[in-house]
């Protein structure tokens, strides 16, 4: 029977007399699906004419042996090469695992994405998706797991721990625990913390990294009243930012950034002012940072992106699996 339109996943499961999530499993995970079920949703596909076009025993069990990544929007040139490096070292881990790395462009939302990642899946152009830039409103895992979807995000399920999926962030509270460290090891006492708007709201990266600074400074006994200040992730805001803390009764001596480019405007601040800087110490370990003789906090990027790979790769020869989540600890890195 010819289709009045052009065949959807609604209309194969209508006429397999399946659900739609029984179509998407035969598509993708078809040993779910018992045989009986099996045949009769892929005659569904071959007699709607249900795209993608190839013969629908072939696509039970295609690879496309890629993994899907979102390629974000131009950013800040600082910070953007923390993603830079991610999307080199998955890359790079998924060619020593047989793999190529298939970016997509970020649309406008999430519903968008969602729906692309789906087109992605369902017609065989990769296999799996590596999440980033997460976060406690963000409901892609939610509709990628309800899909049957198999993706590991670069960053935690920020407040969603009762939504288990798997994957990788690095330590940020480790990061400023290091940094403040530091700056007590060189004899400063009043080390404030310029973050992000919205740092300790609600779980986020921010969150976590200010953490850390707040945890640092109650060990060393001096958790009173904390120093801090917000800004965007832009280097004039965070100058200005820093510039009305300096001028406070009780200035601080040192600042711990949530990133560099944040770094970049506190080092300004820092350094146009009469007596002795502020010490200043970054977060991302960036080229900018060793220019500016700024100790920063390195994230294992590189590492990152082979346990996502590895995570994912596990995943697919073992679907059943429980879980996981890694913590990868970041290091101090300190000029020279």
């Amino acid at each position: 029977m010819a289709e009045s339109g052009p065949a959807t996943l609604d209309s194969v499961a209508a006429r397999a007399g399946v659900s739609r999530q029984t179509v998407s499993n035969v598509l993708r995970h078809p040993s779910r699906v018992a045989a009986p079920t099996r045949e009769r949703v892929l005659a569904a596909i071959r007699e709607s004419g249900y795209r993608p076009s190839l013969p629908a025993r072939q696509l039970a069990t295609r690879r496309a042996h890629a993994i899907a990544v979102r390629a974000e929007r131009q950013q800040d040139g600082i910070s953007g090469l923390v993603l830079d490096a991610f999307y080199h070292g998955l890359a790079e881990a998924g060619q020593d695992n047989g793999l190529r790395v298939l970016l997509y462009a970020q649309p406008e939302d999430e519903a968008a994405e969602v729906a692309l990642i789906d087109e992605l899946v369902l017609t065989g152009a990769a296999d799996a998706v590596v999440l980033t830039a997460t976060s406690a409103d963000d409901e892609r895992p939610a509709h990628l797991r309800a899909n049957g979807t198999t993706f590991c995000a670069f960053g935690r399920p920020w407040g969603h721990d009762d939504e288990p999926h798997d994957w990788v962030d690095v330590d940020g509270a480790v990061g400023t625990g290091l940094a403040v460290q530091h700056l007590l090891d060189l004899g400063r006492r009043r080390i404030a913390y310029l973050g992000w708007p919205g740092d300790g709201a609600e779980p986020s990266t921010g969150t976590d990294r200010r953490r850390g600074w707040l945890d640092a400074l109650a060990e060393a006994g001096l958790g009173g009243a904390a120093l801090e200040a917000r800004s965007l992730n832009d280097a004039a805001a965070a100058q200005a930012a820093v510039a009305e803390l300096l001028d406070a009764p009780d200035a601080p001596d040192a600042i711990v950034c949530a990133s560099d480019t944040l770094a970049l405007g506190a080092h300004r601040a820092a350094t146009t002012r009469g007596g002795e800087p502020a010490t200043v110490v970054g977060f991302d370990a960036t080229p900018v940072a060793a220019a500016l003789g700024l100790a920063s906090v390195a994230q294992p990027i590189d590492q990152a992106a082979h346990l996502c790979i590895e995570l994912l790769t596990g995943r697919l020869e073992t679907p059943d699996r429980p879980a996981q989540g890694l913590l990868v600890p970041p290091v101090l890195h300190l000029p020279t």
